[in-house]
């Protein structure tokens, strides 16, 4: 009987990966919905406004400062992203390669050369109690670099460059700016004139940050059934379904045992463990187009990699910061992270 009484509360501690799981479930019903919702895309830029505007009212403008001058970590996490992770597809494809249709191909080296999330790995990071301003700093640099990296690497691992990549990358640093950082240095100056009020809304910004990130993730796996630039069938996902979701649990078990061995603490970890595995579906998508603009019959089946990894990815990450959080929570240094 109390097993069954512990039911209701183990269901409530894990609300939100089983808010994720459900989501997939509506988009995969109602797969116009999400796309609906976000019409124009606004709606999940206003989500990644609001969620560093609340970071920006929750964080101490030490710890950003503490952040940058981790190099360390910093190395670490863009190492892993823009060289480990490059390097791992590339040998296994070298392997297996020759199996699979060109265009996956095509889409699982893409996807081995993009950034690191420039949202997700935020959230998580800061939810699970690890170290925000690492995560923050890293997925601004990520991102920035990866408008150079993520072509020139994609090139080199192809093995060609014949391929005409037109990038904006004006109008991408812009959007950084107008969607991440102007949304923190803006809860940063409302923090500095309301710092007790803004510490009474720790938890109830705590609660909109994850709802904000359910409505992103929501609206990512609306995009696998119904994409903008390419008609997916359940079947057609499949294959690349099979090949990444072992890859993702090598990719994060590798990053994990790199900060163990490089003996980064708990919250360190944390960080690793939601920015060094990830990649972001939105330089992901306009690349792909960008690079088989002559190849039209390709863009499906290159962007099968990068549609499944993404929400894959986010699924994994809400699993693990209710695990991680809760660890934290019984010892704030990291040191239950041991399995880690």
């Amino acid at each position: 009987m109390e097993t069954v009484m512990k039911i209701p509360k183990r269901l409530k501690s894990h609300w939100f990966s089983l808010a994720m799981a459900a989501l997939f479930l509506i988009a995969w019903i109602r797969p116009s919905l999400p796309g609906f919702l976000n019409s124009g895309g606004w709606m999940k830029k206003a989500c990644i406004m609001i969620i560093f505007f609340i970071s920006g009212l929750s964080l101490r403008s030490e710890e950003i400062l503490k952040g940058f001058s981790n190099w360390k970590i910093h190395l670490y996490i863009q190492g892993f992203c823009y060289l480990f992770i490059p390097l791992f597809f590339w040998s296994v494809l070298k392997g297996v390669g020759g199996f699979l249709p060109e265009g996956l191909v095509i889409g699982f080296y893409l996807l081995a050369v993009l950034p690191i999330t420039i949202t997700s790995c935020v959230v998580f990071t800061q939810l699970a109690g690890g170290n925000f301003a690492a995560a923050l700093f890293n997925a601004v640099l990520g991102n920035t670099m990866g408008i150079i990296l993520t072509p020139a690497l994609f090139l080199l691992m192809m093995g060609t460059t014949d391929m005409s990549i037109e990038m904006d990358t004006v109008g991408t640093i812009m959007k950084l700016g107008l969607m991440v950082v102007a949304p923190l240095v803006v809860g940063q100056i409302v923090r500095l004139f309301f710092r007790d009020r803004t510490r009474q809304f720790r938890k109830t910004g705590s609660l909109v940050n994850r709802w904000a990130i359910l409505l992103i993730v929501y609206f990512a796996f609306g995009q696998i059934f119904t994409g903008e630039s390419v008609e997916l069938s359940f079947s057609g996902m499949i294959l690349p379904l099979v090949l990444i979701v072992p890859a993702h649990f090598v990719i994060l078990l590798l990053a994990g045992a790199g900060g163990r061995l490089f003996g980064f603490s708990g919250p360190d970890r944390i960080a690793i463990a939601f920015c060094a595995p990830q990649k972001t579906l939105a330089m992901g998508i306009p690349l792909i187009a960008a690079v088989l603009a002559s190849r039209p019959d390709l863009e499906g089946l290159a962007s099968l990699p990068i549609i499944v990894y993404h929400p894959t990815q986010l699924l994994v990450a809400g699993f693990l910061e209710e695990r991680f959080h809760a660890r934290m929570g019984s010892d704030g240094n990291g040191a239950n992270l041991s399995n880690f």
